[in-house]
């Protein structure tokens, strides 16, 4: 009985194995159809190839998936990402060599002696506008004094005087309209004048006295410069006004008799800043070949 049990359940495992092994299906790789292209006289010939042109400067196109904001977009945008309608800026001069000349003349003073100023320099000037970016100078003038300086024992006088000025401004608006500056520069200054020191007191608190003494007659010469900053401003048609702001230093001055002059003609007094206020008259370079309006573009 035992012998049969077992030839039944060695019978069943059998049976059950080869229904496993039908149940697997042929997994035999299918050859291919295609013949081999391992030989080279059957392969495909290659396509042609046209050289194009690439154009570095085309535009490149960038979608953009979200807006300005932040928030995605339903659809993307295509922009050119290398588009630029803004012109480049012109480094150098927009204007011609010759650009016309500026004259003036200089009141400044008039104005500070109508407030007790007891000594001034007044003079008349001329430039030349060079690419109105630089502006070679020149200024001539008149200087005088008669004054008596405060906390001084003195009183200085200086007759009528010539002086004479030559320099060169720059232009900060040379790309804008001439009517309009805004411009600092350099000076150099001469000047050869006489000069008289009188009611020069002197006082002795030992013997109780007081003297009076007066110098007259006395010679200097004077060379200096000056450092400034100013601006233009149009006022109508060709008429100008001009600022400017000078601080001086003198290079050399001679003295005469041991006294150094106080005052210097076209220098000023004991200070070594000077205001100066110009009514100025321009005569523009005729046929302009480039104006206002296109420089402004």
């Amino acid at each position: 009985m035992k012998l049969l049990l077992t030839f039944i359940s060695a019978l069943t495992l059998y049976a059950t194995a080869m229904a496993q092994n039908d149940s697997i299906p042929d997994i035999t790789p299918v050859t291919d159809s295609v013949p081999s292209l391992s030989r080279p006289d059957i392969l495909p010939p290659s396509p042609s190839v046209t050289p194009v042109d690439v154009d570095d400067a085309k535009p490149v196109t960038v979608l953009h998936y979200y807006d300005k904001h932040g928030e995605p977009l339903k659809e993307p945008v295509m922009f050119l990402a290398t588009l630029d309608t803004v012109r480049k800026v012109r480094s150098g001069p927009v204007y011609p060599l010759y650009n016309g000349i500026n004259a003036g003349v200089n009141f400044g003073d008039l104005i500070f002696m109508a407030f007790g100023q007891r000594y001034g320099s007044f003079d008349l000037w001329a430039n030349v506008s060079l690419h109105n970016w630089f502006f070679p100078t020149v200024e001539c003038g008149i200087g005088y004094a008669s004054d008596t300086p405060a906390r001084s024992n003195f009183t200085y006088k200086t007759s009528p005087s010539f002086y004479a000025k030559l320099g060169l401004n720059y232009n900060f608006l040379y790309k804008s309209n001439p009517d309009y500056q805004i411009f600092i520069g350099l000076r150099g200054g001469f000047s050869s004048f006489s000069y008289d020191i009188t009611d020069i007191t002197v006082s002795s608190e030992y013997w109780n006295e007081t003297q009076h003494l007066s110098l007259t007659g006395l010679r200097s010469m004077s060379l200096y410069g000056e450092a400034l900053a100013g601006l233009q401003v149009k006022i109508a048609g060709n008429f100008s006004l001009g600022w400017t702001a000078r601080w001086h230093f003198i290079f050399h001055t001679s003295e005469d008799r041991g006294n150094k002059p106080w005052f210097i003609p076209g220098y000023g007094g004991s200070s070594p800043f000077a205001m100066t206020v110009s009514a100025i008259w321009t005569i523009p370079k005729k046929n302009k070949s480039t104006s206002a309006s296109e420089v402004s573009e």
